[in-house]
């Protein structure tokens, strides 16, 4: 599988593939349609003991809003139906023969992986607070930064330094808030990751969830929301397929 800006790649051969799923899941296509303008007809591709959710691959491909939502629709149908590995958004294969090979050579790996992925999705939990009251609280409440925004005729590097010492005493809050975030969620997941720094946040993660436990999991984020109180916000996203559990080769 390649970039969809690989000079290689026969636009009319190319392949778009949204995930790899087991010979036994159903993969019904009635009520969703592929990426491009006009949507492409999705299929299935067999190939042993695994199979890909593939379409033509469009002439045009970018990460438009139209196309983005219509490769998360897909992922969730079939998630939905049953496990899948999901691929991020853009992966084409040059044809469906190069793509058949290469899903008969990995097939132990892919089964390995939908077998640990079976019957969880991920939930994504961003947690973003307010920033102006982080500052006030570290200001009142740590004497060292106290001392420093008081004394007199303060020069620059003294007015460094405190920017300094504001930031390490915030990121320590935030620290304080991720301890909090996966003691409390970890016991109701079965892997949790951290996700990539995100603007805003101070926290950013991803639990593999049972889905079983669903109801559970969402109960337990509601609860930790409440007692952060007003000037801490949990965001949660899911269920999804399980895109940050899926190990780098899949992808």
């Amino acid at each position: 599988m390649t970039d969809p800006t690989d000079l290689r790649v026969n636009p009319s051969e190319a392949t778009y593939v949204y995930g790899i799923v087991g010979a036994e899941h159903p993969c019904h296509f009635e009520e969703v349609e592929g990426v491009g303008e006009p949507p492409t007809r999705l299929r299935r591709l067999d190939a042993g003991q695994v199979a890909a959710v593939v379409s033509d691959a469009p002439r045009e491909l970018r990460a438009k809003r139209r196309d983005v939502t219509a490769h998360q629709r897909v992922l969730d149908a079939m998630t939905m139906q049953g496990t899948i590995l999901p691929m991020r958004f853009g992966v084409i294969a040059r044809d469906e023969e190069s793509l058949r090979e290469e899903l008969i050579e990995d097939s132990e790996m892919h089964l390995a992986m939908l077998a640990e992925l079976e019957g969880r999705i991920e939930i994504n939990i961003k947690v973003f607070c307010d920033e102006d009251e982080m500052v006030r609280e570290v200001a009142t409440t740590d004497p060292t930064i106290r001392r420093l925004r008081t004394q007199p005729a303060a020069s620059i590097e003294d007015r460094i330094q405190l920017g300094e010492y504001v930031a390490q005493a915030i990121q320590t809050r935030y620290d304080h808030i991720g301890k909090h975030l996966y003691e409390a969620l970890d016991p109701l997941a079965e892997r949790s990751v951290p996700g990539p720094p995100v603007k805003g946040a101070a926290v950013n993660a991803s639990f593999l969830v049972d889905r079983n436990r669903t109801a559970e999991f969402v109960d337990a984020v509601d609860r930790l929301d409440a007692w952060f109180g007003p000037d801490v916000r949990l965001q949660r996203i899911g269920p999804l397929p399980p895109y940050s559990f899926v190990g780098a080769q899949e992808g």
